[in-house]
């Protein structure tokens, strides 16, 4: 197997690469790899995957730089359409779409270790009264950071292994994450009525988005400042996510004020449709802006609020 990889070079032409044993199916497109190219290794993205290369003596795929890193296929397919409608090279291009922290070898994430609680111990394994205490305190969290528990519980890594070989508790590696609301307070907001002219337009929205026709609709809601265009966009938008889908806002960078992201975190922070709101902007640190890629990608954020480069976020259900 072959795969095709666009380099993070200034050249205008992709090369094929051999896909090792070791590597065979986990070289996809749009996977981040590194690769030889001269007398030194270089990062890439995977452009396509052929059964053969017309090229002899390929060189091999040195390594899959960690799955966090691969570009979801229609992104990578926005990507390509750039690339050939405004005649720039399409590792230009990936280097728009792709974060710097996701770009790179070394993750921009950070790992911790994470106790995790996974049974209750059979009536005939012998425990001590302090054993039982840390593990009836795990039990009640489910799962806690490593260092803040040991500390909580006033015990030592060495009674965790303990527990661990009884198969009563897990200790491994867990990206760690920071919860975006931790330091707000956000108020809930309802759904507000419509008059006639919303109404309408929301139903042709809406009968659009569930028509799921190849060429998407477009529309152009007019009105002017405080006519309830925002509200249309909302509830739109709830109504992508009850279909299991997701959304992104475009705004100017200008207004991306607090005032207007708070509108869409009150109303998707709670409730039935309760989902992260990730906000991207020029302002995030490489280490937020990592962040948030890896959990759209994953699914954990269905709304996703920013300017224009947020049209590149890596959202896998996107209905709006």
């Amino acid at each position: 197997m072959v795969a095709r990889v666009a380099l993070e070079l200034v050249i205008r032409k992709e090369f094929d690469y051999f896909i090792p044993p070791q590597l065979e199916g986990r070289v996809l497109i749009g996977s981040r790899v590194k690769v030889p190219f001269g007398s030194r290794l270089v990062l890439g993205s995977v452009t396509a995957l052929l059964p053969a290369s017309p090229h002899p003596g390929l060189k091999s795929i040195n390594k899959v730089i960690g799955e966090h890193a691969q570009i979801p296929e229609k992104v990578f397919q926005l990507a390509r359409w750039i690339s050939e409608y405004y005649c720039c090279p399409l590792d230009a291009t990936l280097k728009s779409v792709l974060p710097e922290a996701v770009r790179h070898e070394e993750p921009g994430w950070k790992e911790r270790l994470v106790a995790k609680f996974l049974a209750d111990p059979p009536a005939e394994t012998p425990l001590s009264d302090r054993q039982r205490e840390i593990l009836d305190l795990l039990r009640e969290k489910k799962s806690a950071p490593l260092a803040p528990f040991l500390k909580e519980a006033r015990t030592t890594t060495a009674t965790l292994k303990k527990l661990e070989e009884a198969h009563l508790i897990s200790i491994a590696p867990q990206i760690s994450e920071r919860d975006p609301y931790a330091n707000e307070i956000i108020l809930p907001s309802q759904p507000l009525s419509l008059n006639a002219e919303q109404t309408s337009a929301l139903g042709r929205i809406i009968s659009s988005m569930d028509a799921r026709e190849p060429t998407p609709g477009a529309f152009l809601l007019h009105g002017v400042t405080g006519s309830g265009k925002t509200e249309i966009y909302l509830q739109a938008i709830a109504h992508a996510l009850k279909s299991g889908q997701g959304a992104i806002v475009l705004v100017p960078e200008i207004s991306l004020t607090p005032q207007t992201v708070e509108r869409f975190k009150a109303r998707f922070s709670s409730g039935e449709l309760k989902t992260l709101v990730a906000v991207l902007h020029s302002h995030l640190t490489n280490v937020e802006r990592n962040q948030h890629w890896t959990d759209i990608a994953r699914g954990d954020v269905q709304v996703i609020v920013g300017a224009r480069s947020a049209i590149f976020a890596p959202a896998p259900q996107l209905g709006l």
